[in-house]
């Protein structure tokens, strides 16, 4: 007499011995994982191969094998990616933009830490209102705070210049760290700090041995994007460095169509996908801190 545990079995089980969840859900599961990663990686291919192609077999085959499709003739000499590095001031640009995005990280990290810290551990009036008011800032479109801050840059006296597009990407990207931050902080456990004080550290002192060492991976999280959105960044870097010597690589690279680049998109398709190299290097040494970053606050354990 079978039981409900041996129907059961049978259900989940066909004929062939597959059963649903040591077979067919790992194959499911690999399978979406396999779309998305090609999902996400076309953009990448597509850069890429359209960089070794002509103009023309860009139109002709935008989807083409590079190795198939590309001309030999072009390719040899002075080819896209060649041209974009001797015509192009590709490397000035890059060290712009790896300046202001590092420095954008940088005082977005630093400014976080402190804010997220007294929201998540200290008590003081309005301490909730004060938080909902600091991470407003991502509640309202960047078109919408562009022409104020603009403004603000050029009362100050800070338009064309790395200071500038640094506060205006901070600007941007702080609410995204403070919100992260202080899930992290609160989920921190209380005796570690109580721990720390009753063996003589303030609370201060405390913070700087006790919690800025056990936050490094939530740290390194919220570099790494303030990082990308700032290397990203076109928008304010377009306001704030209309000079084009003191501008970064996003907007250089579009302002490509108006030059002699106009009908050679390959040009242009060289230029986007060096752009990527940098980040997509930052991505693949920190990935490990940002995951760890996102889903280990409550991991550590008083």
């Amino acid at each position: 007499m079978s039981t409900d545990t041996d129907r059961r079995f049978e259900f989940e089980t066909d004929q062939s011995g597959w059963s649903w969840e040591t077979h067919y859900k790992p194959v499911l599961k690999y399978i979406s994982l396999a779309v998305l990663m090609v999902w996400m990686l076309l953009p990448v291919y597509y850069t890429f191969a359209n960089s070794l192609k002509t103009p023309e077999m860009i139109f002709t085959q935008p989807l083409g094998i590079p190795f198939v499709t590309f001309d030999p003739v072009a390719f040899s000499g002075r080819n896209a990616w060649r041209t974009m590095w001797d015509a192009f001031p590709f490397v000035e640009y890059t060290l712009a933009t790896f300046i202001v995005s590092v420095g954008t990280a940088g005082l977005a990290t630093v400014a976080a830490v402190f804010a997220a810290y007294s929201f998540a551990r200290l008590d003081y009036p309005f301490k909730n209102s004060l938080f909902v008011l600091s991470v407003a800032g991502f509640m309202f479109p960047i078109v919408l705070l562009a022409i104020p801050i603009f403004v603000l840059m050029q009362q100050l006296g800070l338009l064309n210049t790395y200071v500038g597009m640094i506060l205006a990407f901070t600007a941007f990207t702080l609410p995204y760290n403070i919100w992260l931050l202080r899930g992290f902080f609160e989920e921190l456990p209380d005796n570690l700090e109580e721990s720390a004080r009753v063996d003589g550290c303030t609370q201060i002192g405390a913070f700087f041995r006790v919690i800025l060492p056990l936050s490094r991976p939530a740290l390194a999280s919220v570099f790494l994007l303030a990082f990308l959105l700032a290397w990203h960044n076109y928008l304010m870097a377009f306001i704030i460095g209309q000079d084009p010597l003191h501008t970064t690589l996003a907007p250089a690279l579009l302002e490509l169509k108006g030059t002699f680049f106009v009908r050679n998109f390959h040009y242009i398709m060289a230029g986007t996908f060096l752009s990527m190299i940098v980040p997509i290097t930052m991505y693949m040494y920190l990935q490990k801190y940002l995951v760890e970053g996102l889903s280990s606050g409550g991991g550590v354990k008083g």
